[in-house]
Formats: structure tokens, C-alpha cells, sequence
């Protein structure tokens, strides 16, 4: 990045308000091995909002305790000073709401901060099923992953919205245009923003790469395996269709990635089928209102539909999609689940109708992903992604209606 471009993000940056004294002090104190626990609740307390506010969400069904907590240390106790800490960083990042132009249609704030609330909670969640790196780490940098878009919005707000819409008209990945357009992207900022609030360096490091991941990445660090949660849990949120962030085009889920602790596709369900749920229960916490309803992922239903695809990235996406409305999908080596009805058969190349399994439907629905649409000005070795919105909008308009209800 030349300097120029540089010298605009930080200029952006400057413009943001510091964190308040307290955030900063104990986000400090986490980091010093000498401070004591009795060090970082003596900060804590002396901001009564802020203590109160932690204490609430701590108390709240998101960590479930059987016992309440009421105090600062007690939190700390059973928290850990980092804990404390990323809850508090959340609280306070979390009241960042610009001013936006009220003919702006595709972004708005309380979307904003709900997508990145679910990518959190996801994170967070993706984290203990598979017991890598700290779920409440995990947790604050998936709620920061998308911040640059806040600064972006407010500082070239007529040019960032044109790209929000042509991203979304053209089916094009916001970051990819961001690039072209601005010569940075969002995560560029969002870097720079939490390096002026002193933000963990782990978490800052997926926020900068979070549009950066790939399947051939080892999990061997604590900052790749950070990514890969928030890569993971942005994938879902997007695929639930919980909030908004400007873009809904989604990146490879990595599937061939195998972890001691747990199953990695089990992991992806069971986040899948509570994120709504859980968005819901705790979005309050964190002052997120809406006219907009939360998307519900429904229960599994009595249709199934058999999924035959070239693309492995597909298959994934296909998959939580349809788990997502409540249809089950099946592979060539599955069998029909009992009790289900296959009404269609969903592929990325042209079948030959004889080549469809035996006793499967023979409705068959083709979908053409084109690389070179999708990314018109990139290099070849970008990344797969798709916008999932636009893909749920075309499955609806193929499925028989007669079926089954609308996808939402």
C-alpha cells in the first residue's frame, strides 16, 4: 500500500474517539503479567456503568452460570482477566454508531452490529466445540472483525455506499471493490483501528485478515486458528441470514481441516441451528435494536434434497443452506432419510437424468458459478466466494412451491 493511501486510513482512524480511560486500562492490565486480579476489578469499579453492564452480560444466559455473580472480582474469578476484559472491550466498541444518510438502504447500524454480534457468538461458540484458543477472544474478534466499515461508511459515506450497492447488484465481494476503488479495504481500517485502541494483537491480526484466509492454512498458531473461527462464523452468519454487513458473499468453508477435540462438520450444525437463537437472547446486552425480525432456522423437515456438485466449496455452502430452512441434504453415499421426500436433486454441472441415483428425484436444478463474473478484475488465485443472499434467491425460485414454504 503506497502512502498516500496510508496516510487517508489513519486520517479516518484519528477521526474515531480513543476508547474510554477505563476500556484502555484494563485492556492494558490484562496484557501485564504483574497486575493482579485485584488490580483489574479496583479499574473496572471505578466506572459503575461499565461494571454494571459487565456483571449483567455475565450474568446473562449467554455464559449460563448456575450462580450469580455480583461482583467485579467474583467475575474476574470465574472469568480470567482476559475475560473480563474482552467483555468489556465489547461493550464499549460496540456503542460505535455513525451517522448515516436515512436514504441509505442497504446498511444499517443495528444490522451491522447484529452480523457482528452472530459472527461473535459463533466464534465463540466454534471455539469450545472444537476447544481451540479462548472462546471470549474468539468472541471479541468476530464482533470486530467487520469494524472498518463503520469508518468507511462515515468517512466517504456517499462513495461507500455506491460500492454497497454495486457489490450487491453485480454479486461481487465488497473487499474485491473496496480494493479497486479505494486502493484498501475495510480490514485495512479496522487494523488500524485497533491498533489505536491498543486492541490484543491476536484479534487484530484477524480482523486485518480475515478476507485473507484459506483452506491450505495450518492451524498450528493461535492467530491462525483465530482466523479460522471468525472465518468459519462469518460463513455461518451469512448463511443463516442473521444481520447485515454490506455483503453477503461467503468464502470456503474448510472442511478438510480435522481437530482432536470434536467433529468439525457436527461443530458447524450445532453453531448453525443456535446462532439465531442466541443472537436473539443476547443482543440486547450489547443495545442492538431493529424494526428487523431475526432469521429463525427452522426445524428439520420432511423433505430432503440430494446435492451431486464438482465444487467441494459448494457442497459445504449447499449443505448449511439448506440445513439452515429446515431441508436435509444428501450426498451419493448417503441413504434417504426415512420418512423424507427427495423433490430435487441440486448440482453445478449439466446431469444426465440417467445418471441420477436410484430412487432419487428426477427434478433436477443446475446452478452456473462463474469465477470470472463473481471476480471480473481479480487475479486467478482469488478465493472462492459467492453471495449466499443471491444464491437463496434463486433456489427459491426453482424449488416447487408446492412442497414446501418460501425460503427466507
Amino acid at each position: 500500500m503506497d502512502e498516500s493511501k496510508l496516510n487517508q486510513i489513519l486520517n479516518m482512524v484519528r477521526a474515531v474517539p480513543t476508547l474510554p480511560e477505563v476500556a484502555q486500562e484494563l485492556s492494558r492490565l490484562a496484557g501485564d503479567p504483574t497486575a493482579s486480579a485485584q488490580d483489574m476489578a479496583h479499574v473496572a469499579e471505578a466506572d459503575l456503568g461499565l461494571a454494571a453492564q459487565i456483571l449483567r452480560v455475565v450474568n446473562s444466559s449467554f455464559f449460563g452460570f448456575s450462580r450469580q455473580i455480583s461482583t467485579i472480582p467474583q467475575a474476574i474469578v470465574v472469568l480470567g482477566t482476559h475475560g473480563v476484559r474482552n467483555i468489556a472491550l465489547g461493550l464499549t466498541v460496540s456503542t460505535l454508531r455513525p451517522q448515516l444518510n436515512t436514504d441509505s438502504q442497504l446498511f444499517d447500524v443495528d444490522d451491522f452490529w447484529r452480523h457482528s454480534l452472530s459472527v461473535a457468538i459463533g466464534a465463540r461458540q466454534l471455539a469450545r466445540e472444537l476447544v481451540i484458543c479462548d472462546p471470549e477472544e474468539a468472541f471479541l474478534a468476530g464482533l470486530l472483525h467487520d469494524i472498518g466499515k463503520l469508518i468507511l461508511i462515515e468517512s466517504c459515506a456517499e462513495q461507500y455506499q455506491e460500492l454497497i450497492t454495486a457489490a450487491n447488484t453485480n454479486n461481487q465481494p465488497l473487499h474485491v471493490l473496496e480494493e479497486t476503488q479505494l486502493g484498501f479495504n475495510h480490514a485495512d481500517v479496522g487494523f488500524a483501528l485497533c491498533e489505536r485502541w491498543k486492541i490484543p494483537d491476536s484479534v487484530a491480526y484477524s480482523v486485518q485478515n480475515h478476507h485473507h484466509w484459506n483452506c491450505e492454512m495450518p492451524l498450528a498458531t493461535k492467530q491462525n486458528q483465530l482466523l479460522f473461527l471468525v472465518n468459519s462464523a462469518n460463513n455461518l452468519t451469512k448463511v443463516s441470514g442473521i444481520g447485515f454487513s454490506g455483503n453477503a458473499c461467503v468464502t470456503p468453508f474448510c472442511m478438510q481441516t480435522s481437530f482432536s477435540h470434536g467433529s468439525l462438520t457436527e461443530a458447524l450444525q450445532n453453531t448453525l441451528e443456535s446462532l439465531p437463537l442466541e443472537v436473539a437472547h443476547t443482543e440486547h446486552l450489547f443495545n442492538i435494536t431493529s424494526q428487523h425480525n431475526n432469521t429463525n432456522i427452522s426445524e428439520p423437515g420432511s423433505v430432503c434434497i440430494g446435492v451431486i456438485v464438482q465444487n467441494r466449496d459448494l457442497f459445504t455452502i449447499f449443505s448449511l443452506l439448506l440445513l439452515s430452512q429446515g431441508i436435509i441434504p444428501v450426498s451419493e453415499q448417503d441413504q434417504i432419510p426415512t420418512g423424507t421426500e427427495m423433490i430435487a436433486i441440486l448440482t453445478d454441472s449439466e446431469m444426465n437424468p440417467n445418471s441420477v441415483p436410484v430412487g432419487w428425484s428426477q427434478h433436477i436444478l443446475t446452478y452456473c458459478y462463474s469465477k470470472e463474473l463473481n471476480h471480473p478484475q481479480s487475479p486467478q488465485d482469488i478465493s472462492f466466494e459467492i453471495d449466499v443472499q443471491q444464491l437463496r434467491i434463486w433456489l427459491n425460485e426453482q424449488l416447487p412451491t408446492s412442497t414446501m414454504e418460501k425460503l427466507v
